[in-house]
């Protein structure tokens, strides 16, 4: 198996963690020593003690937050070592990440629509990954293979996709809460219900195309209301 590093076991980085075990001979790293431990023995994965341990592997994905992948890459740079870095962090561009790197450190993005939670319980994420350097996207689509679908293209993309869905679903959750509000029977938990199981249930069946009759009505009225000018 193909020797891979992965630094930040966070939400997504132990959800990659654990779906990359057995595909690959994956070893951990992470600054919060406890956490690493937790998830380390939790799925039965090594660690490694320093970033220059983890770079002797050769390929290494970094899931941390967009302020870390920087000085991770300049670190890295400064070990002069051949090295190939797969970014998941959405914010960080492809530029950025060619700007920053060393000759000798490839870069490429990898980024997910997808969520961490969503992904634990067996939801397939679509990874968009940068279509070049050629090579290095055939190396993602091996390593990534047991996560998700995976499309090429501009990885960057990812910040639009991702920003307009949160938008757009935040917008509708606020309008929930404030709707249902100024009723005298929609309590706290009311509206919790009605915003993580009624809203979010009928979401998923919109997006896979399961809605039943009464939701599909409101369906074609929204879109008449939209073309009206």
């Amino acid at each position: 198996m193909k020797e891979v590093g992965l630094i930040g076991v966070g939400r997504m980085g132990k959800v990659l963690s654990r779906k990359l075990s057995g595909h690959v001979k994956l070893k951990i790293f992470d600054r919060d020593e406890s956490r690493l431990q937790a998830v380390a023995e939790e799925i039965g994965i090594p660690t490694a003690a320093s970033l220059e341990e983890l770079a002797e592997l050769g390929t290494i994905i970094l899931v941390v937050p967009d302020r870390e992948v920087i000085s991770l890459i300049k670190d890295f740079n400064q070990m002069e070592r051949a090295l190939i870095i797969i970014n998941v962090a959405t914010n960080v561009a492809r530029h950025v990440l060619v700007a920053t790197a060393s000759p000798q450190v490839q870069c490429i993005g990898a980024k997910f629509i997808g969520q961490a939670k969503e992904i634990a319980m067996g939801a397939e994420p679509v990874i968009l990954v940068d279509e070049r350097p050629a090579e290095l996207t055939a190396l993602v689509q091996e390593v990534f293979a047991p996560v998700g679908k995976i499309v090429t293209g501009n990885a960057d993309a990812v910040t639009y996709i991702n920003t307009q869905a949160a938008e757009k679903a935040l917008t509708a959750a606020v309008l929930i809460e404030e709707t249902l509000r100024s009723q005298p029977y929609a309590n706290a938990d009311v509206i919790k219900s009605a915003i993580s199981q009624v809203a979010a249930g009928i979401l998923k069946a919109y997006a896979e195309d399961d809605l039943g009759p009464f939701a599909r009505e409101i369906v074609r009225a929204i879109r008449a209301k939209l073309r009206r000018p």
